[in-house]
């Protein structure tokens, strides 16, 4: 389970430049400006999702995401709706 870091300053982004996701096209893990259909929605996260799991900097990537209460895209391997779970804590993150 990832936990929260306490941050006094800014949260370090050096391990942006390992993530699997610099490879991939950001349409991947961002919604597209234009109305998206759930099945869409869904195929398209499970992508980004699947390439976040491999991902070497995935809890980081997490942590940095719910600690900016980043509000767009998968980060970590989860998607908006889904780290707002987590910061609500009605949602473990694993």
């Amino acid at each position: 389970m990832a936990t929260l870091p306490q941050l006094d300053e800014a949260p370090s982004t050096s391990w942006q430049v390992h993530g699997l996701c610099r490879a991939d096209d950001s349409s991947v893990f961002f919604a597209p400006v234009h109305f998206e259909h759930r099945p869409e929605r869904d195929a398209r996260e499970a992508k980004a999702k699947a390439i976040c799991a491999e991902c070497p900097v995935r809890l980081p990537c997490l942590e940095w995401a719910l600690a900016t209460q980043e509000p767009y895209g998968v980060w970590g391997g989860y998607a908006e709706h889904e780290r707002k779970q987590i910061l609500l804590g009605k949602r473990k993150a694993s």
